[in-house]
């Protein structure tokens, strides 16, 4: 029999053993190939792979795979570790070390190989679904159901690869264990690796600092790393605050505590890196689906806070007559509802950096048309107002001191909306009328027009555009129209993609804990078979259990939460719309799922143990 034989024959008569690792395989090769069957649709062929919904695609199709590698190499970890009694048999019997690894090698090779036919398989089955899904949440675009060739030797290329790398890397997770130890693997307990895990921190966190102050890009691996380590530090310094705690109240010695405590510390490493990287993922999941859930609900706000206006025209050429220009816009939209206009003069402060200056009574006129306050500034007085609609406005160094020569030197205020398109402007300031009159021979006078109606949604620029000859070249004619819809397919397609994939580390996390929690019930069982036999009653068992399940699955959730606020708070510093209102209903939502996910998992975790545990007693 050959080693290739013996590997398929071991899959198809233990298929049990192998069925968590095969389903985590298959998981991968479906979300894949359902990112692929979408990016590669023939309505988004006309998407620049440059663009940003191109890189949102691929983005997504990255963060995939590796979300693959390490879903997938986590879970050949808990698989080789479960059958480690038997690759010790049969390294006693007479395998040497290469048909070892070569058994590995086929083994996953094969599980692998049907992966990807049953990924697809499925990935093909459900593809018109999650088309018409995307076609509903993305809206503007007819998905129809096709044949996705270039979908499917693109995921046979990529995925394949994936799994050809973790074959061949699967037996080196296992290369330095000893026969013996290998036998002895779930009859040990694990050692804390604290110190050596301290001992990283303190190397790898001046490097974050280091990379930070240099804003070198590595900085974004070496925070990840970092913070994936203080993570695994944190929770053992939680756990030894909780040891303590118990140690000098003598609530140890009450009830299960004794048991609670021993049964965390026997699996402390394996407890420590399952709580880490389900804190990881949840963080990742209840962060991005604050934003994820927000970015279409905000559409229309940021679109307002972006182009203030329903359309703007400019001439930068001036032989342009700007003037009769906009008077035919104004003739085309004066019969629309709400038809607002305003002209707005200013002067090239510096002309190379668009810096300008507007006088008082011109920004009460856009006020009126924007419901802003209005100002009165006296002659030395000026007000800031922003360009980008995110940060507060403020003056350079060097440009204070060329006011303070034009006699303008009493700031009395800012305010960060915008007065014209974003980055239309590099800096704005007000200035008094008396003042603008006296500095209108000394700089370049420019001019733009703006015009607002109430159903700007709905009302294109083009039909404008083409009747009047506005090529975006010596003229533009920009509208907040085209920026919403550019807006509502970006990031419905942003719902889509980070939906599937906020799907897919939820179905991670669940995975992780059902391997930590299953993986090990054999022998949980057989422990408190042992226990039960000196008096432990079912009720403690219980309360035992469900211990190690608050440690393993709640405390990462309570800490991915706290860790997801503070990443909103810290962003809301420079969005443009704020999230807190979203992050606060998401928040009870987590709650109340986390709630459930956790009484199911307890419930049938229990039902498991306890059920083998009393069968023979």
């Amino acid at each position: 029999m050959t080693l290739l034989n013996f590997a398929f024959k071991n899959i198809s008569r233990d298929f049990k053993t192998y069925i968590y690792h095969f389903m985590s395989c298959v998981l991968s090769v479906f979300v894949f190939f359902t990112f692929s069957n979408l990016t590669f649709h023939p309505s988004l062929k006309i998407v620049d792979k440059d663009s940003t919904i191109g890189l949102i695609l691929h983005l997504g199709l990255i963060t995939t795979m590796l979300f693959s590698f390490v879903f997938i190499l986590f879970s050949i970890g808990n698989f080789l570790k479960q059958r480690s009694k038997q690759f010790a048999v049969l390294n006693i019997i007479g395998a040497n070390r290469k048909q070892f690894f070569k058994l590995i090698f086929y083994e996953n090779g094969i599980i692998s190989g049907f992966s990807l036919l049953f990924g697809m398989t499925l990935g093909l089955i459900f593809s018109k679904l999650f088309l018409m899904i995307a076609e509903k949440i993305i809206g503007g675009l007819n998905l129809d159901f096709y044949f996705p060739l270039t979908a499917i030797l693109y995921t046979l290329c990529l995925m394949g690869g994936l799994f050809l790398l973790i074959s061949i890397f699967a037996p080196l997770i296992l290369r330095k264990q000893k026969i013996i130890s290998l036998l002895k693997k779930e009859e040990t307990a694990e050692r804390n690796h604290i110190l050596f895990v301290a001992f990283l921190f303190s190397v790898f966190l001046p490097l974050t600092i280091y990379y930070n102050y240099k804003l070198d890009i590595l900085e974004y691996p070496f925070l990840l790393i970092t913070f994936i380590i203080f993570t695994y530090l944190l929770f053992n310094l939680m756990f030894m605050v909780y040891a303590f705690l118990m140690k000098v109240t003598q609530r140890q010695y009450q009830g299960e505590g004794l048991v609670k405590m021993s049964n965390f510390k026997y699996r402390i490493n394996t407890n420590l890196k399952t709580m880490t990287m389900t804190m990881l993922l949840f963080t990742i999941t209840l962060s991005s689906l604050i934003y994820i859930i927000g970015a279409p609900k905000t559409i229309d706000s940021t679109t307002k806070k972006i182009m203030p206006y329903s359309y703007m025209y400019t001439a930068w050429d001036k032989k342009i007559d700007d003037l009769s220009q906009s008077q035919l816009i104004t003739d085309k939209l004066k019969d629309k509802e709400g038809f607002q206009k305003v002209r707005v003069d200013f002067l090239n402060f510096d002309e190379k950096h668009r810096d300008v200056i507007l006088s008082n009574s011109t920004y009460n006129k856009i006020a009126t048309l924007l419901n802003r306050k209005h100002l009165s500034l006296k002659d030395n007085e000026y007000f800031i107002v922003g360009v980008d609609g995110k940060n507060v406005p403020t003056l350079g160094e060097m440009q204070g001191k060329d006011y303070k020569h034009l006699g303008i030197s009493k700031k009395i205020g800012s305010d960060k909306r915008l007065i014209a398109l974003s980055g239309y402007f590099s800096s704005v300031t007000i200035v008094a009328d008396e003042k603008y009159q006296s500095l209108k021979h000394k700089f370049v006078n420019d001019r733009f027009f703006a015009f607002n109606i109430k159903n700007w949604k709905t009302e294109s620029d083009a039909t404008l555009k083409n009747d009047f000859k506005i090529n975006g070249d010596r003229e533009t004619l920009t509208s907040a129209f085209s920026y919403y819809q550019f807006e509502k397919i970006q990031r419905h397609i942003i719902a889509y993609v980070g939906g599937i994939l906020c799907f897919s580390f939820l179905i991670g996390i669940a995975s992780i804990t059902y391997s930590r929690l299953y993986n090990l019930a054999e022998e949980e069982i057989k422990k408190y078979k042992a226990m039960v036999k000196i008096g432990m009653t079912k009720k403690s068992i219980k309360k035992v259990l469900a211990s190690t399940i608050r440690w393993v699955f709640v405390l990462p959730f309570l800490v991915a939460l706290f860790v997801t606020w503070i990443i909103v708070l810290y962003i809301d510093q420079y969005t443009i719309t704020s999230y807190y209102g979203i992050g606060l209903t998401c928040s009870i939502l987590y709650l109340a799922i986390e709630g459930i996910l956790y009484l199911i998992i307890k419930k049938k975790y229990q039902r498991k143990i306890l059920k083998d545990v009393f069968e023979n007693n």
